[in-house]
């Protein structure tokens, strides 16, 4: 009985710690479009050649003007959610 009650407090334990973390799913589609425009970004150079430089300034205007355009919106939403706001503020457009 003890080991049961054990193994049932450990996964009770680590679900709450999981859900914790979990964020809404506005907030993870707005985080994985910010993360895709930082990359993009990272990825230009004035040695690119015109075929790949109008790729990346293709998927930029997706993935940064989205995330900008998400970002107004999500301020808004959660500005009463101090984590919320720390992970949608760490990213600026």
């Amino acid at each position: 009985m003890k080991r049961a009650f054990l193994i049932f407090t450990t996964a009770f334990l680590i679900n709450t710690s999981y859900a914790a973390e979990t964020l809404p799913k506005d907030v993870q589609t707005f985080r994985d479009l910010a993360d895709q425009c930082e990359h993009f970004a990272g990825e230009q150079d004035a040695d690119l050649d015109e075929q790949r430089q109008k790729e990346l300034d293709a998927k930029l205007e997706a993935t940064c003007g989205k995330a900008a355009g998400q970002l107004k919106t999500l301020r808004a939403k959660y500005k009463n959610d101090a984590a919320l706001m720390k992970v949608i503020n760490a990213y600026d457009f």
